[in-house]
């Protein structure tokens, strides 16, 4: 009856324990596997008496807890590789936008408003290409049929060497249109 007694005081510590454990989880992305940890070491707690009746519980429960451990801090790895993964693709894209909005502003310094922007980060987060589109500020320009390339205006070449200087890239990468 003791060994009963026993067995119940053990089980509710562990149960008490694993409570604890389950509620002060830093992050919820993790609360999943440190959940199912809980579980397996309840499992394993409430079937240790039938575990020590056949003899090499100890031995189980050692196998059993390192192969969750590694199995679980794999899972954990695993989840943190794709965070980040998609943390880093929302960094670059905001970056992308940030660049754009600062090029607009460089561009209305020399009398251009930017209708479309369009720039490209590599994985180091530096500028790879830029594209804009310009107008003047004060004109509004309507094309009717084929327009054949002209040359360009030195307000837009200074605007490219600008670009090129502030964000060290080649100014063949940046191309402005107006």
């Amino acid at each position: 009856m003791s060994g009963i007694v026993d067995w119940v005081k053990d089980y509710s510590m562990v149960f008490l324990l694993m409570t604890v454990l389950t509620s002060v989880a830093a992050k919820k992305e993790y609360r999943r596997y440190i959940q199912l940890f809980v579980e397996i070491i309840l499992v394993i707690t409430l079937m240790d008496p039938l575990l020590q009746a056949f003899g090499k519980s100890g031995d189980l429960f050692e196998k059993i807890s390192y192969d969750s451990f590694w199995q679980g801090l794999n899972g954990i790895r695993m989840d943190q590789e794709k965070m980040d993964f998609l943390e880093e693709d929302y960094y670059i894209g905001y970056y992308e936008r940030a660049i754009e909005a600062d090029a607009g502003l460089l561009a209305e310094s020399f009398g251009y408003t930017v209708i479309e922007a369009s720039v490209t980060l590599n994985e180091a987060y530096e500028v790879e290409s830029m594209a804009l589109a310009v107008a003047k500020s004060d004109t509004r320009q309507v094309i009717v049929g084929t327009v054949g390339r002209k040359p360009e205006k030195p307000e837009i070449t200074a605007l490219r060497e600008k670009l090129a200087a502030y964000y060290k890239i080649p100014a063949e990468r940046i191309s402005i249109t107006d």
